[in-house]
């Protein structure tokens, strides 16, 4: 039972790190007006339950009760809230009244910062809030007072005598009256002044003027808007941005969960579910007898086939006097969180590499999936299959510019799931993955090493591959 207050941002891809963990994390979420659209349809948010509890000017709102008592009921069902609103919870928002509401009730709660318009908006339209010789400060101000008719009107006076950037939000339809508060009280009508309009939406626009002709100026403006007063609205700083590559991810929940850690803004697929096969270590755990009689190496070929395996092998003592072998780096990392160092890791971090390194001569176990990519060289090497791969299903329609695919399973689940890379370039963890995909007519690049970090490096590669061949700059 817990409420997260979610700052979205003000627009698309401005939400924290921190804040899309604790959205992906989250069972049911209540949601305002949101400019990113499509924060709600990542698919790790497809299980949970989604509830609109906007409040609109001129439209339908749900009234401020409502949305309180349900915050309360959903998390006394002991489910994970999130509360998600756009740009900062606290800034002009009821963020305040619905935690002290929840701190009475005995709810537990968290509070995620987001990025507020005030700050956000002006910048995306090339105008700093504060800048050395122009504005010291900056005061942000709400456009419009508050329903009870003994809230107190703004002191425009006060406002007037600020040497700083004065930004009013949601003051659209008050704009008029705003404008003359402040020239009334004594702010220079020539002093510079813009409304920003739809900021950060495709059809957002910028109107400049000063302070006497603004409200003329910014007639056909649309909300939401911010009007911002002050020698800093004269400035124009052209962006030039440099777009990084965007990329879905097709593999296991854990998978997903990683590859999120180290690319947040990713799009995770989880397609691939991972199931035991009962009893597969059973011949080698005779009752009275020594364990893994007659072998010498256990070779993993998947940090999956790490899990399971010491999940039924129960009294690690039973092991002491085996090696261990691990496809990869990340497999090795894996086997260390359980207590051991692995002896050998191949050249290439795939199956048929390790059985080919493998020094000695001693029988060696190898241990992945049930269809597993290291098929039997000789007599020396005996496959288990400890797990199998399912599809799980679920939209796989991409629109990212990189797909990364973490096994052949996910190959499989993608493909069988209708999936469409709508120009989406491939990446594979290995040399099996990559084979997968060949079935499907489709190329793969493959990354360095069979890991995220070589996932990504390939990705960069690519990219300065495509970079050079366009004449852009890095």
């Amino acid at each position: 039972m817990s409420v997260t207050f979610i700052g979205a941002g003000p627009g698309p891809g401005l939400i924290t790190v921190r804040g899309l963990e604790a959205l992906r994390r989250a069972e049911v979420i209540l949601y305002d007006d949101l400019l990113d659209e499509d924060l709600l349809s990542d698919p790790a948010l497809e299980s949970a339950e989604k509830i609109f509890v906007g409040k609109r000017s001129g439209a339908h709102s749900v009234p401020q009760e409502e949305t309180t008592a349900l915050l309360i009921s959903k998390a006394n069902e002991g489910k994970r809230v999130a509360r998600l609103k756009g740009g900062d919870s606290f800034v002009f928002g009821r963020g305040g009244e619905e935690a002290l509401a929840l701190q009475a009730a005995g709810i537990p709660f968290e509070l995620v910062p987001g990025v507020s318009s005030a700050i956000a908006v002006p910048e995306d339209f090339g105008i700093p809030v504060t800048h050395r010789g122009k504005a010291r400060s900056f005061t942000v101000v709400t456009g419009h007072t508050a329903a009870d008719p003994t809230a107190k009107e703004e002191n425009y006076e006060a406002l007037a005598k600020l040497e700083g950037t004065l930004v009013f939000l949601m003051g659209l339809r008050n704009l008029s009256q705003i404008c003359g508060n402040l020239i009334d009280n004594g702010k220079p009508p020539e002093t510079p002044a813009s409304v920003l309009s739809k900021g950060f939406a495709k059809d957002a626009i910028r109107y400049d003027g000063t302070l006497g002709t603004i409200d003329t100026v910014a007639k056909d403006a649309k909300t939401p808007a911010i009007l911002v007063v002050g020698d800093v609205a004269s400035f124009h700083l052209e962006q030039t941005p440099a777009t990084a590559p965007s990329f879905s991810v097709i593999g296991t929940e854990n998978f997903c969960r990683k590859f999120l850690a180290k690319c947040p803004s990713a799009v995770p697929f989880p397609l691939v579910d991972i199931r035991p096969v009962e009893n597969s270590l059973a011949p080698f755990l005779p009752k009275g007898q020594e364990a893994f009689q007659d072998i010498e190496w256990l070779c993993f070929l998947s940090a999956n086939a790490i899990h399971i395996f010491f999940e039924r092998v129960g009294d690690v003592r039973k092991l002491a006097r085996l090696r261990f072998a691990c496809v990869g780096a990340a497999t090795a990392d894996t086997l260390k969180e359980k207590g051991f160092v692995a002896d050998f890791v191949p050249s290439r971090f795939d199956g048929e590499t390790l059985q080919r390194e493998l020094p000695g001569e001693g029988t060696a176990l190898l241990l992945g999936a049930k269809k597993s990519d290291a098929a039997d060289r000789d007599t020396r090497f005996r496959k288990i299959g400890l797990y199998e791969t399912v599809t799980r299903p679920g939209t796989a329609d991409l629109s990212t510019d990189y797909v990364v695919f973490a096994s052949a399973g996910g190959v499989n689940a993608f493909f069988e799931n209708n999936g469409r890379l709508n120009g989406a370039v491939p990446v594979c963890i290995g040399n099996p993955t990559a084979a997968a995909l060949a079935t499907y007519d489709t190329k793969g690049y493959i990354a360095p090493t069979a890991t995220i970090d070589g996932i990504l490096e390939e990705v960069r590669r690519l990219e300065e591959t495509r970079r050079g061949q366009t004449g852009e700059n890095s």
